[in-house]
């Protein structure tokens, strides 16, 4: 029975060679190009990643720019005496200060 049924398939595969190859091959087509369209969304995902990272490249570039100026600034007389006035209020010792007495505020 077993040997009846297997020399069946065999005469039906031999003689249908052609049209299995190329459904076979149809069907292998076809999943590729289903996995091919399936990927559509994460590619449109993936780009817009892509583009939000570019824009914080940009960013941190134009900061490091920044902080590599102000680097070289710190340690400037220049630049002490902005903070030491801005920050903490101090006033250089050759710098004239004028009194309101009037009393009015503005």
């Amino acid at each position: 029975m077993l040997s009846k049924i297997k020399n069946h398939v065999v005469g039906y595969v031999s003689s249908h060679k052609r049209g299995i190859i190329i459904a076979l091959f149809a069907l292998l087509v076809g999943s590729m190009l289903l996995r091919g369209v399936m990927q559509y969304p994460r590619l449109g995902e993936q780009k817009r990643e892509i583009s939000d990272l570019n824009a914080q490249i940009d960013y941190e570039t134009e900061r490091r720019k920044e902080v590599e100026d102000l680097k070289g600034k710190v340690n400037s007389d220049e630049y002490i005496k902005k903070i030491a006035t801005e920050k903490l209020g101090l006033i250089p010792s050759n710098a004239k200060i004028f009194v309101d007495v009037s009393g009015e505020q503005q």
